[in-house]
């Protein structure tokens, strides 16, 4: 059996006004030649297919086109889950219709009980959920965070789990130790957010989305596809693209094939005569940029100028002055909140964050902290 791994496509997203459409069409259309090429029995899609709660009517169209060419064009099943970013609303409009198609956009926390069964193969649904969902939805009151949420819920699968078939999990979350970006919208605060992989020890392969690195995590089972393209100057060095999942008896191989992009992101650190008269090793002009520049003493409107060589530059920032580089190495998914604070105020001020201070931190944090868990 085969499976084709996707997630991420976040359709309708811009980036400081510029549309990523024509971007999102482009790599969809070299994702239906995947499907097209490789015929899985079924494509999973782990969430966060808009970029917005309330997309926009040209972000639909692409979806749906997308959506409905795999599906009834090349007549592929789709399983399909909610994100943080999806409105779970407008995603799973139809669901009852579509699911005939064998499109299923599965957002009912409710569902996540009922694999759905390909022969051997039990496939089960996580939608992204926040503490205070599965609170409400399942009534109970000592959930507060997304590991004690992701605990509960793991163990109601387990509960029916079958295991003489092969079980894969599809979720959209932050397990701890993947490697995030610029792009990801923050699940909550701190490390609250993280899950242990350990959590899904149960399950034979868990296929993720929310991490835009298709690499973001090393594990035997555990794997995120990455996002549909670049969505960020974070994610430059990147390769996006899909994963393919081949099962035979009770192992399984998997492989990660990259897509082209139309434009990549690229972060060009130049002088700003440089980047005027072109003295600079750009391979694809049309490509979108933030230029970091030097020697900008009485340069008027330096935007303008720049895009009338390079249309797609997003963002352009001085480099005036010297910058001074300083890391601090953290386990940050070793340590408490508070403990990460601490240690980056002793790195920035060579003081001990004590007394007053650290009372007065602790209340913002555990304020911060409440509030995210009551919404």
């Amino acid at each position: 059996m085969k499976i084709l791994h996707t997630a991420d496509w976040h359709i309708g997203k811009t980036i400081n006004g510029q549309s990523l459409l024509e971007d999102q069409k482009y790599v969809l259309e070299q994702l239906y030649e995947a499907v097209k090429e490789h015929k899985p029995d079924v494509v999973i899609i782990s969430g966060d297919l808009y970029d917005l709660h309330y997309p926009s009517k040209d972000a639909m169209v692409v979806l749906e086109d997308a959506l409905s060419k795999i599906n009834l064009e090349l007549n592929t099943p789709i399983i399909a889950i909610s994100g943080n970013h999806d409105g779970k609303e407008r995603l799973n409009y139809g669901e009852k219709w579509f699911a005939k198609s064998g499109l299923k956009i599965m957002t009912d926390y409710h569902d996540m009980f009922k694999p759905v069964e390909m022969n051997d193969i039990h496939i089960y649904v996580m939608p992204y959920f926040t503490p205070a969902d599965i609170r409400q939805v399942f009534g109970n009151k000592d959930i507060h965070t997304h590991q004690e949420a992701t605990d509960y819920i793991v163990k109601h699968m387990e509960e029916v789990m079958d295991d003489s078939k092969t079980n894969i999990l599809v979720g959209h979350l932050f397990v701890a130790g993947g490697e995030s970006s610029d792009s990801e919208r923050p699940l909550s605060i701190g490390t609250i957010e993280t899950v242990s992989a350990q959590t899904f020890k149960s399950f034979d392969t868990v296929m993720l989305g929310h991490l835009h690195h298709p690499f973001a995590i090393q594990s035997d089972y555990i794997f995120y596809s990455g996002s549909l393209m670049q969505y960020s100057f974070s994610e430059q060095n990147q390769a996006k693209g899909y994963r393919l999942f081949e099962y035979s008896e009770s192992s399984f191989e998997q492989n990660f094939i990259p897509l082209t992009p139309k434009r990549s992101f690229h972060i060009v650190q130049a002088s700003y005569e440089d980047v005027i008269h072109e003295n600079i090793t750009i391979q694809n002009q049309e490509d979108y940029f933030h230029f970091k520049l030097t020697n900008m003493d009485h340069v008027t409107d330096p935007l303008m100028k720049i895009r009338a060589i390079y249309p797609n530059t997003l963002q352009i920032s001085r480099q005036d002055y010297e910058v001074k580089e300083d890391e601090i190495q953290l386990d940050v998914h070793a340590l408490s909140d508070i403990e990460i604070i601490k240690s980056f105020y002793s790195h920035v001020t060579d003081e001990e964050l004590s007394g007053i201070k650290e009372e007065k931190v602790v209340q913002l944090l555990e304020k911060a902290i409440n509030k995210g868990v009551d919404e």
